[in-house]
């Protein structure tokens, strides 16, 4: 092994002469004239991952999609008619979120008819206002207006009596909803409620301080007087006037299942390798003086290519097919000339580590089954699958040891965080230093391989 890394060093550090070029030229024309007669091969190295790339984006859209963008159905039975039940429903009119189907065939909806909906599937969500809730409301703030004219002296009150637990707005959904989908409605329509008590508070106030009209007092529109304070997601890095974005099934998908594919050229590559080895192919070119390193440098390049080409047209299909299918396009970042070099890191370390495998294995029974499950494992915990964020702590862990990880962070690095080469330069060390290995290592076993024969 030794041996072979001092002639890596030799090749690497010496100047190259015109016969090395000839044979890195020579092997790089020959893989083209293996590769064009491999049709099978072919398919599988470009039109799988481009397969896999649109199908997975089109099946996962829906649990990417963010919920602020969708449009719901929402059923509303309503038995009080009070300003609450008004402002509930005036709330979720003015969303974008929520169509309001509060009657059916010209009739009110009731809560049986809701609950009948509900049960077949029909409706996903459904809200049962019921009768005498405004009542407990404006109770609630006479009890707490009450209070507050206490303690500031005011000496007026409103007749109270003692609260009602069992009087609240009821949320019903379909069995099949899932709890994101549950927590969304739940929180909006909270949030519904507390903005109609606020006012029905403010209002109550403004009696028990004698104004002649409360609405007068500049108070009463919530909205309008806090419109200064509240939440609004901002671009991370103003300063590079970066595009907000969020990720999505196309941002996902079509980066990762692009290197999932790269990597995937493990069996084509260890077949070609044992299938040469078997034909006598391998011995006869060792046969030649001086020409180990050459051919091995000329494999590698010819591959690290096709999967770089392979890298670029899984991207122009996120940026140009990808809205013919009525998913988002495909966003690059601010720096897309990194993704170039990245592809090529990528690409070297997938490459290396599919002659890696052929060196390892003699025959192709075992080569591919093992370069294949490999892959699955590696794109499993490395974030291929679903995002690492949605891993355990003990998997997030694990996915660091995946070349498939540092990949799509790499990638990740340049179109969501809109980083440029600096800032993903440890991820493209560790895949260089994992291809840097595993190609030294499997020249030596090819080498001793052959001494053995």
């Amino acid at each position: 092994m030794c041996s072979c890394i001092i002639q890596a060093i030799h090749y690497g550090t010496n100047k190259i002469t015109k016969g090395t070029v000839k044979k890195i030229l020579a092997t790089i024309a020959k893989e083209w004239l293996l590769m064009r007669r491999d049709i099978a091969g072919m398919m599988l190295i470009f039109t799988m991952p481009a397969l896999l790339v649109i199908v997975m984006s089109l099946t996962e859209e829906g649990p990417f999609k963010d919920y602020q963008d969708m449009r719901f159905d929402l059923l509303l039975a309503d038995n009080d008619a009070g300003s609450l039940a008004q402002g509930i429903t005036n709330g979720l009119r003015a969303s974008k979120n929520f169509h309001i189907i509060d009657s059916l065939d010209g009739k009110p909806l009731t809560e049986a008819k809701l609950k009948d909906l509900l049960r077949n599937g029909n409706y996903t969500s459904g809200i049962v206002i019921p009768r005498g809730v405004t009542a407990e409301m404006v109770n609630a703030a006479n009890i707490i207006a009450n209070n507050l004219s206490e303690k500031m002296g005011l000496g007026n009150a409103f007749t109270v009596r003692p609260p009602r637990d069992t009087m609240y707005v009821r949320v019903l959904f379909d069995p099949d909803a899932k709890p994101t989908f549950k927590n969304s409605i739940t929180f909006a329509l909270d949030k519904y409620i507390t903005y109609t008590c606020s006012n029905m508070l403010i209002n109550r106030m403004g009696k028990l301080g004698n104004a002649t009209n409360p609405t007068d007092t500049g108070v009463r529109d919530l909205k309008r007087v806090f419109q200064g304070i509240g939440i609004r997601e901002v671009a991370l890095n103003e300063d590079k006037k970066e595009q907000k974005q969020f990720i999505n099934s196309v941002q996902h998908n079509v980066p990762a299942w692009a290197i999932f594919g790269m990597f995937f050229i493990v069996v084509p590559i260890a077949s070609h390798l044992i299938r040469e080895r078997k034909e006598g192919s391998t011995l006869r070119i060792t046969l030649i003086p001086h020409v180990q390193i050459p051919v091995s440098l000329g494999r590698t390049i010819f591959y690290t290519l096709v999967c770089t080409v392979q890298f670029v047209l899984m991207f122009c299909i996120g940026i140009w097919v990808m809205p013919l299918l009525h998913l988002p396009s495909l966003y690059i970042g601010t720096h897309p000339e990194a993704l170039l070099p990245v592809a090529i890191c990528i690409s070297f370390a997938a490459t290396t580590y599919g002659y890696l495998v052929g060196a390892l294995f003699k025959t192709a029974n075992q080569a591919m089954p093992f370069g294949s499950f490999s892959i699955v494992i590696f794109s499993a915990i490395g974030g291929i699958w679903m995002p690492v964020e949605l891993l355990s702590g003990v998997m997030q862990r694990v996915a660091m040891i995946s070349p498939l990880h540092w990949s799509l962070a790499a990638v990740n690095g340049i179109i969501l965080r809109n980083g440029d080469l600096h800032d993903v330069w440890k991820y493209l060390c560790m895949l260089l230093i994992f291809g840097i290995v595993a190609w030294v290592l499997s020249t030596y076993i090819s080498t001793r391989y052959r001494s053995v024969q």
